[in-house]
């Protein structure tokens, strides 16, 4: 009897070092969910940029790490999904880089007026060494930058009439966002600043409390705004940045491979949602005329005279963005011309 006793000890023991083992083995063999909120629509390429990132990090890292989408604004606008990020009560998010400048000023520099030409000019700047210095300005904020995406460069839409040169400017009532910097580009340009939160600006342009809201072509034909405005005008007044930001509670939580892989998957998704945002810039104009809007882009003359006119924009956010970093920003965007 104490035999049987002895050796039904020692297989129990067996048994419970074997489920041991077999626990944690499935504990390091668990893949670890990555939360990523954004406010984006599912058909826009912000939202697509997550759709590739969430493809390719799971088939990188074998299933170990994979990306959960919140869209639709779930987890709340830029600002309260920012502050998730710090606390670490949120994964990852993609944020415009205009509200990331409330805590890292240097993030204005990007969405200053006629900063770039295009997409290239724009894509060097943010892959390039200026864009890996802002990634780690945001560090001392609790953030990470994974990598860039774009709502892409912004444009005018009205019921007055199509935008050919700073004289069609005058006058119009533009709902603009409500921050100095947005402000100010808007009255450079000619127009009367009108600031206006978003859930109230596709309303006031029904109704007529303004006259035109600034926004991109892609973004424009995804909120229908064929159906409330007559005009839409290519001016590329400036580029909106949308970096997607990590937790660094999380990030630093990561071992050294799967940060390495989390930052390079996230860059490589991001690149290519720029680059198709790009092209889709180029064919909304046929999409929208078909809507029946009237659609144009400025001439190079037209461009000229706008980023001329929105100089002063850079003296007055100088000492905000840091003279320094600005003329280093500066320098570097000529260079590439």
């Amino acid at each position: 009897m104490k035999a049987q006793g002895f050796w039904g000890k020692v297989v129990l023991m067996v048994l419970c070092c074997t489920l041991l083992v077999f626990f944690l083995a499935s504990g390091v063999n668990a893949a670890r969910e990555i939360k990523v909120a954004t406010v984006a629509l599912p058909e826009t390429t912000i939202y697509q940029s997550l759709v590739k990132w969430q493809s390719v990090i799971a088939e990188r890292s074998g299933g170990e790490l994979k990306v959960k989408i919140l869209g639709r604004g779930v987890m709340g606008g830029d600002r309260e999904m920012i502050e998730a990020c710090r606390l670490g009560t949120l994964d990852t998010a993609i944020v415009s880089g205009s509200v990331i400048s409330n805590i890292v000023p240097q993030y204005i520099m990007i969405s200053l007026p006629y900063l770039f030409n295009n997409h290239e000019e724009a894509n060097a700047f943010l892959d390039g060494p200026i864009g890996q210095k802002l990634f780690k300005m945001l560090e001392s904020k609790g953030l990470v930058g994974l990598g860039w995406a774009t709502w892409s460069f912004r444009g005018v839409w009205n019921n007055v009439r199509p935008i050919y040169g700073p004289e069609d400017m005058k006058g119009l009532k533009l709902r603009c966002l409500e921050t100095p910097l947005d402000m100010s580009i808007t009255r450079h340009m000619g127009a009367i600043p009108t600031p206006m939160a978003w859930s109230e600006a596709l309303l006031g342009l029904r109704q007529g409390t303004v006259d035109g809201i600034t926004t991109t072509y892609g973004l424009g034909y995804h909120l229908k705004l064929y159906e409330i405005a007559k005009y839409a005008t290519r001016t590329k007044h400036y580029y909106e940045s949308a970096p997607l930001i990590m937790s660094k509670k999380l990030f630093d939580k990561l071992t050294p491979e799967q940060q390495k892989m989390v930052k390079e998957t996230a860059a490589e998704a991001l690149l290519w949602a720029r680059k198709q945002q790009a092209d889709f810039d180029d064919k909304a104009q046929p999409l929208l005329e078909e809507k029946g809007v009237k659609v144009n882009s400025l001439s190079p003359e037209a461009f000229a005279e706008f980023r001329k006119l929105t100089k002063p924009v850079y003296q007055e956010f100088r000492f905000k963005v840091g003279p320094e970093f600005m003329d280093e920003a500066l320098d570097f965007v000529e260079s590439l011309r």
